[in-house]
């Protein structure tokens, strides 16, 4: 063999072998400083407040005002963080899914996820004040029209 064709063969060789490699180390995921695919979630956060008297919950993040009406897509992960910025205990409380954070005692927070595959209104409470209904939460399904 000529000196070209051996040139040429240890090219392609080399080149192989550097792509094999450059290939390993991206899978590895040393290349993506971020996920490829970000996970579909919400993030919100809740405080219980004592406000003349009376029990409520105030939207901080993501969310505003007084028992806020809470609102998410459906197949997302909704991650609701709850505070308690009161001086009394508190437990959120989500009805039909019976799902619920901790007791929270003053300045504690709690945080809980909430998921649903079909569209749903569910309503939440302080279970500890009562049972006190505070607000609902919206589970809705987006799609694309034409």
């Amino acid at each position: 063999m000529n000196s070209e064709k051996k040139f040429v063969i240890i090219a392609l060789i080399a080149g192989f072998v550097a792509l094999g490699g450059i290939v390993l180390f991206a899978g590895q995921g040393y290349v993506r400083h971020v996920q490829l695919f970000y996970p579909e979630e919400i993030k919100q956060t809740l405080e219980f407040r004592n406000i003349n008297g009376t029990t409520v919950v105030v939207g901080t993040l993501g969310n505003s005002g007084i028992n806020p009406e809470l609102i998410s897509r459906t197949e997302f992960s909704y991650v609701l963080t709850v505070v308690n910025a009161d001086t009394k205990p508190h437990l959120f409380y989500i009805g039909t899914l019976d799902l619920k954070t901790k007791p929270l005692m003053p300045g504690e927070s709690d945080t809980i996820t909430v998921k649903s595959n079909k569209e749903v209104t569910l309503q939440y409470y302080d279970i500890i004040d009562g049972n006190q209904l505070l607000g609902t939460i919206l589970i809705k399904k987006v799609t694309l029209t034409e």
